[in-house]
């Protein structure tokens, strides 16, 4: 089965591909990621990594997928063949697994969206905010009804096709989020103390940069990117022939990492204004950005336009994974759309609950200090989407470097420097760069 769908337009993939990535990575992940290593010994080798094996890989994978024309699975079955088929299973699974997890920070946008809809968001008390965001992913009933809502919303735009409704959205929402963001950031840097979470965010020291703080770089590369579970490979095989892959694929590096950054600078310097923790999880989004609100006239407008942007950077990122899913549903099960979306509803429903659950009554269920959710988020970023990124590099440098370089070239010509490299970026520099990070990881190298 070859699927047919295609954007309308090279901005569609662009901002599609671009939402992905604001919505899993920038705004709930970046911030104190790059607070808990060290800020500039963090964020130097994330930014080389992705102006180097990511967008090399970001090309692999769009290539594969526009070649393929299919979901993952059927497309680099097509392109390299049926064990590679098999490889392309584990984006699959890997987008499954973070989709069960993300759902339930979904539903946090959610609950903060209806919280802004009530004027409920724009308090200055960071205790009772952090008070609030505690109860609200320890009560159980609560996390789970809000991941709930959120899974049924993704869920109901990918049973109704989804194609042109994320092109759509994207094209006018995330251009508005980014706006919002600049808007929070401008009257974040004027508040008292706030420079010192500039400082703090790209001061570099040497001390800083460790193998843990290389090896979390590496993965935060891969999850905001969104490489290694299949999501660009499922939206490469919707884009047309006559779009530039790399021009296209560059576009997509420099508006992930300018989100990562925008974050950082929207997070970072209002903790060090209100005296929190540099590292104090996803949940500082949820405390920092309601205090600024507090301090913006009309703030109450402001959250709310700017949870509903999240929420629709969320809905990006989930459907991007969903789709994943559907497609390999429909086309290695030859299951309807509708009948792969409600298989993929009841199943990630469950296996989120346990996400859910694991902040409240199962949260003294650990593996090596982590609950389930973070143990999951952990095992995602660290070795699942780097594995199906070595697998892309062993295809598109190895096995099937003609079909690349024929996806590279079909627009316009590149030089034989520049596809040379390209190629040692992807045959050699990122299996290598993958499997040290992942062996760290595994032994604490």
């Amino acid at each position: 089965m070859t699927n047919n769908a295609q954007w309308s337009s090279r901005l569609g993939f662009i901002l599609a591909s671009a939402g992905s990535a604001i919505g899993l990575g920038a705004i709930w992940k970046f911030p104190f990621w790059a607070g808990a290593n060290g800020g500039a010994a963090f964020i130097i080798p994330y930014i080389v990594f992705t102006f180097t094996i990511g967008l090399a890989l970001v090309m692999a994978e769009v290539a594969i997928g526009r070649r393929g024309r299919g979901s993952v699975v059927s497309a680099m079955r097509r392109v390299g063949g049926r064990w590679f088929g098999t490889l392309g299973a584990l984006g699959v699974l890997t987008s499954f697994f973070i989709l069960s997890y993300y759902s339930v920070v979904g539903g946090w946008c959610v609950a903060y969206l209806w919280d802004a809809i009530q004027g409920n968001v724009t308090i200055n008390d960071a205790n009772l905010l952090k008070s609030h965001f505690g109860h609200l992913v320890s009560t159980p009933e609560l996390n789970v009804f809000w991941h709930f809502v959120f899974l049924t919303l993704t869920c109901g735009t990918v049973a109704l096709g989804v194609e042109s409704g994320i092109e759509r959205l994207s094209k006018y929402l995330m251009p508005t989020l980014f706006i919002l963001m600049l808007a929070i950031i401008v009257r974040g840097l004027t508040l008292p103390g706030a420079w010192a979470g500039v400082e703090y965010l790209f001061n570099f020291s040497w001390d800083k940069v460790t193998s843990n703080a290389i090896l979390n770089a590496m993965g935060f590369t891969f999850f905001s990117l969104s490489l290694g579970a299949g999501i660009l490979v499922t939206y490469g095989s919707y884009l047309s022939d006559k779009t530039d892959v790399p021009n296209a694929s560059l576009w997509v590096a420099v508006l992930a990492i300018q989100a990562a950054l925008l974050a950082g600078l929207m997070i970072m310097p209002a903790v060090f204004a209100f005296g929190l923790e540099p590292n104090g999880g996803p949940g500082l989004v949820f405390v920092t950005v309601p205090m600024i609100f507090s301090h913006i006239p009309f703030g109450g407008v402001f959250a709310l336009l700017f949870y509903i942007c999240l929420l629709v950077a969320a809905l990006t990122s989930a459907v991007s994974l969903l789709e994943v899913v559907t497609a390999y549903l429909q086309n290695e099960w030859h299951l309807s759309r509708k009948v792969a979306t409600i298989v993929n509803w009841v199943s990630l429903f469950l296996l989120g609950s346990v996400s859910a659950l694991s902040f409240g009554p199962w949260s003294g269920f650990t593996v090596s200090g982590r609950n389930f959710f973070d143990l999951l988020d952990y095992i995602c970023s660290n070795y699942m989407m780097p594995l199906g990124g070595f697998a892309v590099a062993i295809l598109a440098g190895w096995v099937a470097w003609p079909m690349m370089r024929q996806q590279i070239t079909a627009v316009k010509p590149y030089s034989e420097a520049a596809l040379s490299l390209l190629r040692i970026m992807i045959a050699f520099l990122a299996p290598i760069l993958v499997a040290v990070a992942i062996y760290q990881g595994l032994f604490g190298g």
